[in-house]
This record gives structure tokens, sequence and C-alpha cells, in this order.
């Protein structure tokens, strides 16, 4: 899947302004990243190369959706 589609750039955009609840947010992650072979790193990049948004709440609200989503997993 080609990670640059009107759909994945809104994703990023609602990521990186709060937008989104913890279950879009790792949905989206596992829709355009994990089943691509990405990383939430490719996360950060594509905010920090391909965005002028600030990464800084975008990446945070992922680690928090991510660590919560694998507490229920436990």
């Amino acid at each position: 899947m080609n990670r640059a589609t009107e759909d994945h750039k809104i994703w990023l955009f609602d990521l990186a302004h709060g937008n989104l609840t913890d279950s879009q947010i790792v949905k989206g992650f596992v829709k355009y990243y994990a089943l691509n072979g990405f990383t939430v790193g490719n996360v950060q990049d594509d905010l920090v190369f391909r965005t002028h948004y600030n990464p800084s709440q975008g990446m945070e609200s992922l680690r928090s959706a991510l660590n919560s989503f694998s507490e229920v997993v436990e």
C-alpha cells in the first residue's frame, strides 16, 4: 500500500493535532505502517520530513495508544 494517499495524509494531520481516539491511532498505525513493514520511527520521520506539523504531540499520542493497547493484550 502506498502511504502517500489522502487517507494517510489526513491520519497524520489528525494524529499530530490530537483529533484521534486511541483505537483510530492504532488502526491507522497498523494500516499505514505495521502491515507494510514500517515502525514507529517511520511515523516520526513522516511527521518531521513530510509535514509541517510538530511531531511531539503525534508521537506522544501514538506511543500512549500503542501502550494502552499492549496492556489490553497482556
